[in-house]
């Protein structure tokens, strides 16, 4: 009797910011298909205006966000502009909510928590992503 086998496909595939070793090749490891678009929304959201030399209005910015009072007003215009950053920026990514919970987030110690719920393209389940910024002092 043959036996059939199924080829993976691989639909994204990056290489990993932490730069470990692949035990087995000895290259630098790689992330695939959800985690790598998790690096690279995480890259994009946490990268600031002007950090890119040639794209100076990519980037989150949310920094900027971290001195304000967070209330219902900043938490739409951070999901507006997280929305509009994905949507312009990363074309494998399908949003369904981003969530700016005020009661999560706290204000005194201007700290920040993100969670974005989507959809990679060609991967039928939905995927979170937190971000938790914090101000050093």
């Amino acid at each position: 009797m043959a036996e059939l086998k199924q080829k993976t496909r691989i639909l994204y595939s990056d290489l990993d910011f932490s730069f470990t070793r692949n035990p087995v090749t000895g290259d630098v490891s790689k992330k695939l298909d959800v985690n790598a678009v998790k690096q690279s929304l995480r890259t994009l959201i946490l990268s600031n205006y002007y950090e890119r030399p040639f794209a100076p209005n990519k980037g989150g910015n949310l920094i900027g966000y971290l001195f304000r009072n967070l209330d219902v007003v900043n938490a739409q215009a951070i999901k507006k502009q997280l929305t509009n950053l994905i949507e312009t920026y990363d074309k494998r990514v399908r949003i369904k909510d981003i969530k700016v919970p005020l009661i999560g987030s706290v204000v005194d110690r201007n700290t920040l928590n993100i969670t974005i719920f989507f959809y990679v393209l060609g991967v039928d389940k939905e995927t979170e992503l937190t971000i938790n910024l914090e101000r050093l002092r």
